[in-house]
C-alpha cells in the first residue's frame, strides 16, 4: 500500500510537471464519494496574492500524489474547472462534519478528514473522526480523534456517512498505525466474502 495522506494536508501542495515546473497549487480536493476516489483538484496560483485558477486538475491527469507535491506530465493536464467539479459530484463528496453511522445504525462519530492513498490510485481508504460514545472504550481523552477504514460499501448524503459495522474493529489512533489496520480490514473482508 502507498503512503496514506490526509486530504486536508493536500491543500496548498504544489502541482509540479515532470520537467520540474510548478504550475499551480492545490486549493481543494474533490471526491466521488460513491466510488471512493479523488476525482481531481481545484487549483489556485502560486504565491501569497494568487487567487483561484479557472483551471482544475482531473485525477486521470495526475502522474503521482505524494506528501510534498502533486506530479503531472505537463501543464496541458490542466482542464476547465467544470471537468472536475460537476454539481452532483461536489454535493455527494461533502463529508467533512458529517455524522458517521455504521450499517447497523450506531453513531460512532463525526468526520474530521478524509484519508487517501498516495501514488497513482487516488483511493479513499478511511476517515479521521471525532469519536462518539459508541466508539470510545476506556479513556475518552486517549481515543477522541481516531482513524476508521472506509469499507467498500460507502454511503454518504452530506449529513451522514455510513460505514460497515465491522470497520470499527479496525480503528487506529494515528496515521502510521492506520495503514496496517486498513490492510487487516481489507484482508478480513476478503476472507468473509467467500
Amino acid at each position: 500500500m502507498n503512503e496514506l495522506l490526509a486530504a486536508r494536508s493536500l491543500t496548498t501542495l504544489p502541482v509540479v510537471t515532470l520537467g520540474g515546473e510548478a504550475v499551480a497549487q492545490v486549493k481543494d480536493t474533490v471526491f466521488d464519494a460513491a466510488a471512493g476516489r479523488i476525482t481531481g483538484f481545484t487549483l489556485s496560483g502560486r504565491g501569497l496574492l494568487s487567487g483561484p485558477l479557472k483551471k482544475s486538475l482531473p485525477w486521470p491527469a495526475v502522474h503521482a500524489l505524494g506528501p510534498h507535491a502533486v506530479m503531472i506530465r505537463d501543464a496541458l493536464a490542466l482542464q476547465d474547472t467544470s471537468v472536475v467539479v460537476a454539481r452532483r459530484e461536489a454535493q455527494q463528496g461533502r463529508v467533512l462534519h458529517a455524522k458517521v453511522l455504521t450499517d447497523e445504525g450506531a453513531e460512532v462519530g463525526t468526520v474530521l478528514d478524509v484519508i487517501v492513498e498516495g501514488g497513482a490510485g487516488g483511493r479513499v481508504v478511511g476517515f479521521r473522526i471525532a469519536a462518539g460514545k459508541a466508539l470510545v472504550q476506556g479513556s475518552r481523552r486517549r481515543r477522541h480523534r481516531v482513524y476508521v477504514p472506509r469499507g467498500e460499501t460507502l454511503a454518504v448524503s452530506g449529513r451522514a456517512l455510513v460505514i460497515p459495522a465491522d470497520a470499527i474493529r479496525y480503528v487506529a489512533d494515528d496515521l502510521p498505525a492506520f495503514a496496517a489496520r486498513v490492510g487487516a480490514f481489507r484482508s478480513g473482508r476478503e476472507g468473509t466474502a467467500s
